[in-house]
């Protein structure tokens, strides 16, 4: 049974190519015909000479074979059998692979070098047309698939082929090229290597970034320990400089480990998200008193204002109490002598409304937002969130974009030196990320900068009846 209904199959489609190919000749013919009336009007009218009419004849002639012979064959609906998966195009000789059951894009390619089946995949990433059968070099820009391809087709190859093409700048895809069990076409998976390049990158430079910053503490320890060894051997008296300086640097190597192995663990757990019941008013209490020393220390007031209801999220206590002292500290750093550090928080109707309070307060602002809500909750869900204003020299416009990043020192635009390890915004960010919220931050030149973050607040049980 099955024999017959590919043998019926197969006739159909050769049946229907056949009229289609008919179709084309008869287009085809109609086309050059009237492209010679036009001629021999123009010759009668004298428009023209006989020698530049039989010229112009006969190049539209070949113009015309040339795509004829070249162009893609139209298939019709017939070709295609019932109960047969909508992206495969049965032929005479083999039996169709079931492209809609690979994840992946995956398209096949007969001797004659046309794309005769692909998946919905496939489709989107080619630009590809159900109805037509196109050249493979019409498709494909790389050098080395084509070649992979034609040697596939032209010998057997044992495993499959893969070949590195690179789409673009930032894109990279590798094509897997078999011809499975003998098969009459070729098959060509895709599979994007781009998320595993740029996680390759990001981890070259996180490694190179970490080596730089934590050579610069140990070449100042190894440089002291020196001089107090060798020319300030018998010169007491200067020790305790260099014992002072030296505090200073072990001092940073330790924060800078210690927001190196805080990153790493958010980063691990990021994709798994936080279950506790916590209490962001408890949160906010608890950040700010931590930082009240450092406020006293520079010379700057810490205004904390909220409202008094307890403002309930699923989350993690420790991660969210680093966010807003780091927030917080950060501020204070950039923060004028004499100035104001004004934290404030609150409950917002939904994300949109507290993304407004909490990085859109400020008319004539320049704003950025760094993340975007994941999973954003619909209209109508609640949110808590947070802004942290200082009254520093604010924040060049280009630098914006690059907030957020591993080891950007935001002192770079802010003017000044401010001593930190460069992680204290990502890991923000990326705690943020843990929590499905966002975050934003706008600035205004010489008056200040803010940043505000926000978080899906824990929904209320209905009162019981």
């Amino acid at each position: 049974m099955s024999e017959a209904l590919l043998t019926a199959t197969h006739k159909g489609a050769e049946k229907g190519v056949r009229r289609a190919t008919n179709l084309r000749v008869r287009d085809f013919a109609v086309l050059i015909s009237c492209f010679a009336a036009v001629l021999v009007l123009l010759l009668v009218t004298g428009s023209i000479g006989f020698i530049e009419a039989a010229a112009a004849l006969i190049a539209a002639g070949a113009v015309a074979w040339a795509y004829y012979v070249g162009s893609a064959t139209v298939l019709p609906a017939s070709a295609v059998t019932d109960g047969a998966p909508d992206s495969i195009v049965p032929g005479p000789s083999t039996a169709s692979i079931p492209l809609k059951a690979l994840p992946l894009p995956a398209f096949e390619i007969d001797f004659d070098e046309r794309i005769v089946a692909f998946n919905a995949e496939a489709e989107d990433i080619l630009r590809l047309d159900n109805r037509v059968r196109p050249r493979a070099s019409t498709v494909i820009r790389s050098p080395a698939l084509l070649s992979a391809i034609d040697k596939a087709i032209h010998t057997k190859v044992d495993a499959p082929l893969a070949v590195d093409v690179d789409a673009g700048p930032n894109e990279t895809w590798r094509a897997h090229v078999s011809r499975p069990l003998d098969a009459g076409r070729v098959l060509i998976v895709l599979e994007d290597l781009t998320p595993l390049r740029r996680a390759a990158r990001a981890r070259s430079d996180f490694i190179a970034n970490a080596s730089h910053e934590l050579r610069t503490p140990l070449t100042a320890l190894s440089g002291f320990i020196e001089t107090m060894r060798g020319p300030a051997k018998d010169d007491p008296e200067s020790w305790g400089r260099f014992l002072d300086i030296m505090a200073v640097e072990s001092e940073r190597m330790s924060r800078l480990i210690s927001d190196l192995l805080s990153l790493s663990r958010i980063e691990s757990s990021e994709q798994v998200a936080p279950r506790d019941q916590v209490d962001m008013q408890d949160v906010m209490a608890s950040g700010a008193a931590a930082l009240e020393g450092l406020a006293d220390e520079r010379g700057v007031e810490l205004d904390v204002s909220g409202i008094d209801t307890p403002l309930p999220v699923i989350g993690n206590r420790d991660e969210l109490i680093q966010v807003v002292e780091n927030l917080i500290s950060n501020a204070i750093k950039y923060c004028r002598k004499d100035g104001t550090v004004r934290v404030t928080y609150g409950f917002a109707a939904d994300t949109v409304d507290a993304r407004a309070r909490a990085g859109q307060a400020w008319d004539d602002s320049e704003r950025m937002t760094l993340l975007q809500s994941v999973n954003r909750p619909g209209p109508g869900e609640p949110a808590i969130w947070v802004r942290v204003e200082d009254e520093g020299p604010g924040i060049e416009r280009q630098h914006l974009p690059r907030l957020g990043e591993r080891f950007y020192r935001t002192d770079q635009s802010r003017g000044g030196k401010i001593t930190g390890t460069g992680l204290g915004l990502a890991i923000v960010k990326h705690i943020m990320a843990h929590h499905r919220g966002g975050m934003a931050v706008e600035t205004v030149m010489e008056k200040g900068s803010a940043f505000g973050v926000w978080l899906p607040a824990m929904r209320r049980k209905p009162d019981a009846a």
